[in-house]
């Protein structure tokens, strides 16, 4: 057999998977009561079944992970190539700023306990091991394994292995401590002040949609044709602008490597443009025909959304765990119970409409990746309605700018560590507070007196 299974394999293992999880969701009642993902279900029976427990599927975790990260991408594009909602543009301008200020609050915070670490007990730690709780939580295993990496050049031995562990046990913390504050909010709603209901999800959704039967090309294909078009243009752009800025040095190559992360923000960005010169024509009057079908768009950001979250899941080595365990368990466990603590904080002071599912959501997307976060959105917005999905890609394209400056002060505890000057780390905890403080003054104050105006 010359052909390579591989990628179709694994595909079909998910597949199993996801249909097991549907019918332990069915038969077992605890299951059917919480408000726990199916593809959430999938994954950890991914690990229950994959290399590292029982053996019986040989999966592989590098391409876990690479089907993890481009199904991400295209989950998104997808979404993004429906029509914009004019109504979530304040909302998704309010997720931009509070993605902006999470990445600060957790590398604040982070750092401060990567200090205290290294002076109270464990004094060979890298100092800025700290930052790894922004870079693993936040952003991903990628970028926490990027940077780790290249400190081990420093003497930060191990460090690439050390970003994956804490952005193993963010996902841990997305995974179950999203599934705990979602159950949490819906049943207690009352005392943490959000006026929610619990959910109800349609167990059969009948539709009835408007699609177009071509001579020589399916509805659908034209979906995927178009999907396929926005992400060769975003990997084409990334290619050369990423070349571009990576001769500027270290923050050309770190601002490269965050860019990489972000594929599916830049890849958005493709997505409205190639909707806003769809839609241009189409009110030019030359075209009359509706090519671009949303229903069609949403099943299949939908789908690839259940298998990039099986996937994800199924991807996780715990054996990866087993260096660094103490400083990695502290300091994930101080930020995910600091990162839930604000994202509630913050998500019933800014959001008028659908609090609930933004703040898990968001404590999904910031503690794990965009995949466990679109994840727990599914249970309480299985078609995504809400608007909730568009508001996080929409706002990520804003705060990749936003976060620019962090890009820059991320470079000072480094240059700090490497010419043995600690006062470094004093100068970049100072320009972290006047940023967060920045963002809080100029966002988040006119941002909470208009949503009381509104109110009263």
């Amino acid at each position: 057999m010359d052909q390579d299974w591989t990628v179709v394999l694994d595909f079909a293992y998910l597949s199993i998977l996801l249909g097991v999880a549907s019918v332990l969701k069915r038969i077992l009642t605890p299951l059917s009561k919480i408000l726990i993902p199916n593809s959430v279900i999938a994954g950890f029976l991914g690990i229950l079944f994959g290399p590292e427990v029982l053996k019986l599927i040989p999966f592989s975790y590098d391409r876990l992970g690479n089907l993890v990260y481009h199904l991400m991408a295209v989950g998104f594009i997808a979404i993004a190539l429906k029509k914009t909602r004019r109504s979530t543009a304040k909302s998704s301008v309010n997720t931009g700023f509070l993605i902006s200020i999470s990445y600060a609050l957790q590398g604040f915070v982070g750092f401060i306990i990567g200090i205290a670490l290294v002076g109270l007990f464990f004094k060979d730690l890298f100092p800025p091991f700290g930052l790894l709780l922004a870079l693993g939580f936040a952003q991903g295993p990628g970028q926490a394994y990027s940077l780790g990496s290249q400190w081990e050049a420093l003497g930060f031995t191990g460090g690439g292995a050390v970003g994956l562990s804490v952005a193993t046990l963010g996902f841990l913390w997305s995974a179950f401590g999203g599934i705990v504050m979602l159950n949490t909010m819906v049943y207690r709603k009352k005392q943490i002040g959000i006026q929610i209901e619990r959910p109800t999800v349609r167990k059969r959704i009948e539709a009835t949609i408007r699609d177009f039967e071509f001579s020589d090309i399916d509805g659908f294909t034209i979906q995927i044709l178009a999907v396929g078009i926005v992400y060769l243009a975003t990997y084409l752009f990334l290619k050369w602008f990423t070349g571009l800025i990576g001769g500027l040095g270290t923050f050309g190559e770190t601002f490269a490597q965050v860019l990489w992360g972000f594929h599916f923000v830049i890849g958005v960005l493709f997505a409205m443009a190639f909707r806003a010169i769809y839609e241009k024509f189409r009110k030019s009057g030359k075209y009359e025909t509706e090519y671009m079908n949303d229903f069609l768009l949403q099943r299949i950001g939908g789908g690839v959304f259940d298998f990039m979250v099986a996937a994800s899941i199924a991807g996780i080595s715990f054996s990866v765990i087993q260096h660094y365990i103490w400083p990695v368990i502290i300091l994930t466990t101080i930020g995910g119970l600091f990162i839930a603590g604000y994202s509630i904080w913050f998500g019933k002071r800014i959001y008028e409409k659908a609090p609930l599912e933004h703040i898990v959501t968001f404590f999904g997307m910031h503690t794990g990746t965009l995949s466990t976060g679109m994840a727990l959105l599914r249970e309480v917005d299985p078609t995504f309605e809400t608007g909730t999905a568009e508001d996080m890609v929409f706002g990520s394209g804003l705060a990749l700018f936003l976060g620019i400056p962090m890009l820059i002060l991320l470079n000072i505890p480094i240059l700090g560590y490497r010419e043995g000057k600690p006062i470094y780390y004093l100068y970049f905890l100072l320009g972290l507070a006047a940023y967060i403080l920045a963002l809080y003054f100029f966002w988040f104050r006119k941002a909470r007196i208009r949503k009381r105006e509104k109110a009263n």
